[in-house]
């Protein structure tokens, strides 16, 4: 396809959907076609109940991309904790020495919590005890210094987001600086065999230049890719004042393209998932609470995310961007995981799951709405 059929057909695909969430006619055809050519990603366009609709899919792993895959076997942790009132670090440390995590001895590390939305009632956000947490455990490690940031993708006041979701006031008790990675400077990033298509991307500052990277997400389901855990929390680290709100850009570019992408981009070393209390059913906003009692931790994300699925009754293998993971990021596989502390059979829980995982045209409906 020539470079002037590429660019037509790009901005046709992209009219489909505004920030709003409406889509509006294109004048493709009522008929299904692939639009190949657009670096590694496709895109399906389809005609649901009268609505045209952008799907994605994913073209199979090079060789250059499997050899970014971690070589060696993962080990998960995963730790017990009944209440947000609990004191998990004497755990968090023993499972930090079981897993070897390094030395961070002079080292910058950036937390990353979820912190998309507030709703009263819906356990959206990571709790602030699980962010507390994650610091002391970097702090034992060493860090010389320990940021806090995130790039809320749908409320654009922060400052009500900090408050409201308590983080704020755990990050000042703590003594910690907070960016908001949706307005800060920016690093350009050359892409290489990217998922996405794409060549170049922005990327805050704040979390390029950091040493370490440790992503503390709320495990929950999740609509369009089944569930949210440490993978997925990085679409909080695209900045909102370059690619706008809701991000768009991520879902045009095809979700699980952008996680991967962004796992090679920013490279995170760390993750500690906060499942003390998650959240089942419409998620990763609507959902309802599930006490699970639980924090995940390991230097692993895409061993960690395939543990969280099996926790919640989910088969890895059927969420798309984790089963991409365990091609080009990390271990998935059940025997190439070590999981220490309690047993998956002992601790796992069935997650109702959301209706547009269930029902695959829905899905395709909703495909490109929000973030």
């Amino acid at each position: 396809m020539a470079q002037d059929d590429k660019n037509k057909m790009y901005r046709r695909l992209h009219e489909v959907t505004f920030a709003s969430g409406k889509q509006k006619p294109t004048g493709i055809p009522r008929r299904t076609f692939l639009a190949a050519g657009l670096g590694a990603a496709s895109f399906l366009v389809t005609s649901c109940g009268g609505k045209q609709i952008v799907e994605h899919r994913l073209q199979k792993a090079n060789d250059i991309q499997r050899a970014r895959k971690r070589q060696s076997p993962s080990s998960v942790a995963i730790i017990p904790c009944a209440s947000y009132e609990d004191d998990p670090l004497p755990d968090l440390k023993k499972y930090a020495k079981l897993l070897k995590f390094p030395d961070l001895t002079g080292k910058t590390v950036l937390l990353k919590p979820n912190m998309v939305e507030i709703r009263p009632g819906h356990p959206i956000t990571t709790n602030p005890q699980a962010l507390k947490a994650a610091f002391l455990l970097m702090d034992y490690l060493g860090a010389k210094e320990i940021i806090v940031g995130e790039g809320p993708g749908h409320m654009r006041d922060t400052e009500f987001l900090l408050d409201a979701s308590g983080l704020g006031a755990m990050i000042k008790e703590l003594g910690c600086k907070f960016v908001d990675l949706n307005l800060d400077e920016l690093e350009k990033l050359e892409l290489t065999e990217s998922f996405s298509g794409l060549k170049q991307f922005y990327l805050p500052r704040t979390i390029v230049k950091a040493d370490v990277v440790m992503s503390v997400p709320k495990l929950k389901t999740h609509h369009w890719v089944g569930m949210t855990a440490s993978m997925k929390n990085f679409f909080g680290a695209v900045p909102g004042r370059k690619y706008g709100w809701p991000k768009n850009l991520l879902h045009i570019r095809g979700i699980p393209n952008c996680i991967i992408d962004l796992q090679h981009m920013i490279k995170p070393q760390f993750a500690l998932v906060d499942a003390v209390v998650a959240m089942e059913g419409d998620g990763p906003i609507n959902g309802k609470a599930k006490e699970m009692g639980l924090y995940i931790l390991g230097d692993d994300l895409a061993a960690v995310d395939a543990t969280c699925a099996r926790l919640i009754g989910y088969n890895p293998n059927d969420l798309e961007y984790i089963k991409l993971a365990g091609d080009v990021v990390g271990n998935i596989a059940s025997d190439q995981i070590t999981v220490i502390g309690s047993p998956i059979d002992k601790v796992k829980k069935q997650f109702d799951r959301p209706i547009t995982f269930k029902n695959k045209a829905l899905l395709a409906q909703s495909d490109n709405q929000a973030s």
